[in-house]
């Protein structure tokens, strides 16, 4: 009676076991997986891709064991192009070629999931148009509530974190930041008689910003009284969140705007320094024969 007992028990407990086994580690195309469940399937053979951009990932956080394919940043108008928003059409389909490269062989299982939702439903209708079998769409990260999270650090914004100093030194390294405002001081016949940065853009200490929206009280040394026009000032460099490159022949006068912008709040001015120091890649010669003629 006892073994009876011991052998009914076994037999349940297996039973039990087997209720809530993982899944086979070979999907067929017919599971449901969703964001409640998807950790139950992470052992799966499977490609598990997140089509958010790459920054997304490292702001808001992302699931460990995920590859990123962006969406935005890669698929969209190399592979994809999305003719009526996000409602997919066989003629959405650019180069079939790059989907088949990235995604692989269409007898594979591909488990896709973006913010929503969204982009990984355009994307596995796309992959089920030309023939793969085992596509899913898991969802948004967004609703993931499961144990292999890895958090974001809630302020990157894809690009190169900037150091204490930029200077003519190293300033080819931060141009073209997404965002940033770069701005030359000089005067506009200098850009074109000693030369510039490419990327920079002139805006005239002497022939604009001095008298309208600043005053030298005190030569070079900046006091609050010297801001004449806030709004000049603002309406040329907008945002205070912005990053600001200042720069001029020497740097005096990107040192004392840099002030000025800092008075009023603005909290990322950098005083790259001047021209005549610059030794990069983006220099453009100058032509000293130049006349600045107004008519």
């Amino acid at each position: 009676m006892m073994k009876k007992a011991l052998l009914i028990a076994v037999s349940a407990l297996a039973l039990t076991i087997g209720a809530y086994a993982a899944p086979s580690s070979k999907l067929t195309g017919s599971e449901s997986i969703t964001m409640e469940n998807i950790d139950s399937y992470m052992d799966a053979s499977a490609r598990f891709i997140d089509l958010r951009n790459y920054a997304d990932l490292m702001n808001g956080g992302y699931i460990a064991g995920f590859e990123n394919v962006p969406f935005f940043q890669y698929l969209e108008g190399r592979a994809l192009l999305r003719n009526t928003g996000w409602k997919f059409s066989d003629a959405d389909i650019k180069d079939k070629a790059v989907l088949e490269n990235v995604f692989g062989p269409k007898d594979g299982a591909i488990v896709l999931i973006c913010a929503s939702g969204t982009r990984a439903g355009y994307v596995k209708a796309a992959l089920d148009s030309i023939g793969y079998a085992k596509v899913y769409n898991a969802g948004g990260f967004k609703d993931y509530k499961g144990k292999s999270k890895v958090l974001g650090d809630g302020s990157y914004d894809g690009q190169m974190a900037l150091p204490a100093a930029v200077d003519m030194s190293n300033i080819d390294t931060y141009l073209g930041r997404t965002g940033a405002k770069y701005v030359d001081l000089r005067n506009v016949s200098d850009k074109y008689k000693a030369g510039y940065i490419d990327g920079f853009e002139i805006v005239s200490f002497f022939e604009y910003l001095d008298g309208n929206a600043l005053k030298r009280n005190t030569g070079w040394k900046f006091s609050d009284a010297d801001v004449v026009s806030k709004s000049v000032l603002q309406n040329v460099f907008g945002s205070k969140k912005r990053e600001i490159f200042l720069m001029c022949a020497s740097g005096t006068r990107a040192g004392y705007v840099k002030e000025a912008l800092e008075s009023l709040g603005y909290e990322k001015v950098y005083n790259v320094g001047g021209f005549k120091d610059y030794k990069g890649k983006r220099k453009v010669l100058g032509d000293e024969t130049f006349t600045l003629t107004l008519k």
